[in-house]
């Protein structure tokens, strides 16, 4: 039997912490934003925000909907820690 891929866990965006870094985790949330050169999109959900690298998964026909604000999407990805941190109004991410 071929080997299975490592299944994603169900996590919401506002439980993303250190203790994620390395695992691959299944998020939903809506375009807040959306950078077409680098391919980076900002995942919102309520008050909880992250950045993914979704470089690697869109391409030029996905910028029609990628690039309407506040459409839902789900992200499979694995965490990755960042030695940037970035402050907003409410305090650091």
């Amino acid at each position: 039997m071929p080997q299975q891929p490592d299944s994603a866990t169900p996590t919401r965006l506002c439980k993303i912490n250190a203790s994620r870094i390395g695992h691959k985790i299944r998020v939903a949330g809506r375009v807040l934003s959306y950078d077409a050169e680098s391919g980076h999109i900002v995942l919102l959900d309520g008050d909880c925000a992250v950045l993914v690298d979704a470089s690697l998964c869109l391409n030029v026909r996905s910028s029609t909907w990628v690039r309407e604000r506040l459409s839902k999407i789900i992200a499979i990805c694995y965490v990755e820690g960042s030695p940037v941190r970035l402050s907003c109004g409410r305090g650091t991410l």
